[in-house]
């Protein structure tokens, strides 16, 4: 009789430890895509900034981190719901350009935080050191040209 209890209390036990460890994988799978994107943007501004003010940024950063999480969470959410809008048959244009309005807001509101950030550390830089660190954001995503102005947009525009 007591190695039937035996048996039934370890039983519990382990239906318990691992209910516990599984809802903690859970857990950490559901909100370890926001943590690598908020880590991921983090390094994105850090990479570029000089080692004197990499950790000003981050601490700017972490000021506005439920701002940006709010930020990136509607993000995903109006892209999820896009595709949604896009897998249906029978779609209107009107319906496709709320889905685009609303992926749009959720984008300026992200930008909109991470240039509030900017503008709190980039004004403690030298000149020569914020020139530099927009100079290097502009060539990450515009393929690499220089943006002073005096070169054509387009290979074929000569004028």
């Amino acid at each position: 009789m007591t190695s039937k209890k035996g048996i039934l209390m370890a039983l519990l036990v382990s239906l318990v430890v691992n209910g516990i460890l599984v809802g903690l994988f859970i857990g950490h799978r559901m909100a370890g895509e926001e943590r690598r994107a908020m880590h991921g943007m983090t390094r994105q501004l850090l990479r570029d900034a000089p080692s004197a003010f990499a950790e000003p940024m981050r601490l700017a950063m972490e000021a506005h981190r439920s701002e940006m999480r709010g930020a990136f969470r509607e993000m995903r959410s109006a892209r999820r719901d896009m595709f949604k809008i896009l897998k249906v048959p029978q779609v209107s244009a009107e319906e496709i350009s709320q889905g685009f309005e609303r992926m749009r807001t959720a984008e300026t509101e992200m930008k909109k935080i991470s240039h509030h950030v900017l503008a709190e550390v980039l004004p403690k830089m030298p000149v020569e050191q914020r020139l530099l660190f927009a100079k290097q954001g502009m060539k990450g995503r515009h393929g690499g040209r220089d943006h002073s102005g005096d070169q054509p947009l387009y290979k074929n525009d000569s004028l």
